[in-house]
């Protein structure tokens, strides 16, 4: 059985895909920011708890990159790349996360 953690960081590696992968509307993009925020939050805490701090620290900087409260505004064609960036690090976050 996968853990709640792992099931949000495929929610949002899914998310993502789609980001990259086509257009959409506004709030889509703020709902991205919402869940992949909230995401990379849960799973640096994790991560630091498993004692991963460079992986951490990834998930943090994510984690601002992607905060709904004071959004950082790009491009959309440079978002697409921070997208399809922030996609491999939570597929990579994911497979690592795995309690002791």
């Amino acid at each position: 059985m996968l853990q709640p953690s792992k099931v949000a960081g495929i929610v949002s590696i899914v998310l993502l895909v789609l980001a990259v992968i086509s257009r959409w509307p506004y709030g889509f993009y703020t709902f991205l920011r919402i869940v992949v925020c909230g995401t990379a939050i849960w799973l640096g805490v994790e991560a630091y708890q498993l004692r991963k701090v460079p992986l951490a620290w990834m998930l943090g900087g994510l984690a601002v990159l992607f905060n709904p409260l004071f959004p950082i505004y790009i491009h959309r064609a440079q978002w697409r790349w921070f997208d399809f960036l922030a996609l491999l690090a939570l597929a990579i976050s994911v497979v690592m996360l795995r309690p002791k």
